[in-house]
């Protein structure tokens, strides 16, 4: 099996896949071979059509008008194909290229640091290192955890009901992605969350609300992009806040 190297992120992979299996980069080669193959399929299946179909003059036009459309079809498909692969490729400049390898080197370089702090709750380092080179952490397997896990020990210290703390609650149970953001291309571990989610409950049950309160509470003051204005949140603060 040949491999091939992801321009974007470094890894090596099949040469046949489409895209890089690891950060979903297009892979041309794959692409193109994956498409031609499609075609080659087409084709076949229209030849293969049985010899009855020629013995009558209504099923001849039905098959010549077929592949036409087919031909069409497959013209339409490889402009778009080629024009994908003829157009300038970010991808392809060298000095993002160099900029991504050194991404790659520097995450592995610090990778049991951030491993070992992540572990003891040191967020100061992983502070730390996140201003060094921000890319590199968002691209680290545990940042998602990370996020969460900040976030979650933030909901426990706080010993006050608020419309931030409401509001945080919130988004912690029904929408996480709120605390990792979309800049970042690993994904969330679910075990992980629902561990730190069964705990943000029981600190919301602590403050008198049950989880399908919370529920409905967010489906009411959410907005059609998952957004919540603290002000929304004054009418279900059941203890003087602070918000």
């Amino acid at each position: 099996m040949k491999t091939v190297k992801c321009k974007n992120c470094g890894a090596s992979f099949d040469e046949n896949l489409e895209k890089c299996p690891y950060c979903g980069t297009m892979n041309k080669k794959g692409a193109y071979r994956s498409f031609r193959l499609k075609i080659v399929s087409m084709i076949d299946s229209v030849l293969g059509l049985k010899d009855d179909i020629h013995n009558s003059v209504s099923k001849i036009i039905w098959n010549s008008l077929l592949r036409a459309v087919i031909l069409i079809a497959l013209t339409v498909g490889l402009a778009f194909v080629c024009s994908r692969f003829t157009k300038v490729n970010y991808y392809s400049d060298k000095e993002y290229d160099q900029e991504a390898y050194e991404e790659i080197v520097w995450l592995d370089e610090h990778l049991d640091e951030m491993n070992r702090a992540y572990e003891n709750g040191d967020f100061d380092t992983i502070g730390k290192l996140y201003v060094e080179n921000a890319h590199a952490v968002l691209n680290w397997p545990m940042y998602p955890a990370y996020c969460l896990k900040k976030e979650y020990n933030n909901i426990m210290s706080d010993n006050t009901m608020s419309t931030y703390l409401l509001r945080n609650i919130l988004y912690f149970c029904y929408n996480p992605d709120y605390f990792v953001g979309f800049s970042s291309s690993a994904k969330i571990d679910q075990s992980i969350y629902e561990e730190f989610r069964k705990g943000v409950v029981e600190k919301a049950a602590s403050f008198g609300y049950s989880e399908e309160e919370l529920e409905s509470i967010f489906s009411k003051v959410a907005d059609s992009y998952q957004y919540i204005n603290y002000d929304m949140l004054k009418e279900y603060v059941k203890e003087d806040s602070n918000g």
